[in-house]
């Protein structure tokens, strides 16, 4: 079996959505940058274009509901926010309306969004960069939450 990092299999994974199918497209603030938010969205700008792979503002909210509404209409956003505890500004959007519109319409509507966030990345990130929230978002019902548990 083939060993990499998790920053290389996110890169991979996502690489691999781009070009299976034209609906999905990544966004986030970094994703262009030649760092690539951690090694993970490295290349994927010049492999798959400006229209599929976007930089972001910084504006989580705004973000997640330009997301959410993308998804209701038929695309299949991957969305990164560098940091899980940035991920509370974007709370209202994803309780109020991605993990709701499910149910709201009966089961006939979907919100096909990947919400992909860095928990507790390395060395002295301070308290607003390091909080581990996975379990908040795991009580909301309609998320998924997935997550490695094993280099």
């Amino acid at each position: 079996m083939r060993e990499i990092t998790f920053a290389k299999s996110v890169l991979e994974a996502t690489d691999q959505c781009l070009a299976n199918d034209p609906s999905v497209y990544l966004m986030g603030l970094g994703v262009t940058d030649p760092k690539g938010v951690f090694g993970t969205t490295v290349g994927l700008e010049e492999k798959h274009g400006s229209q599929r792979v976007m930089d972001m503002p910084v504006a989580e909210n705004g973000m997640t509901g330009i997301a959410i509404g993308s998804a209701i209409v038929g695309m299949r956003p991957i969305l990164t926010h560098q940091r899980v505890d940035f991920m509370l500004l974007s709370l209202d959007q994803i309780l109020n309306n991605a993990a709701k519109w499910h149910y709201m319409f009966g089961g006939k509507m979907k919100v096909p969004l990947v919400i992909r966030l860095i928990i507790g990345k390395g060395w002295g990130q301070g308290p607003q960069h390091s909080q581990s929230l996975q379990a908040l978002f795991a009580h909301i019902p309609g998320l998924k939450v997935v997550m490695p548990t094993t280099p």
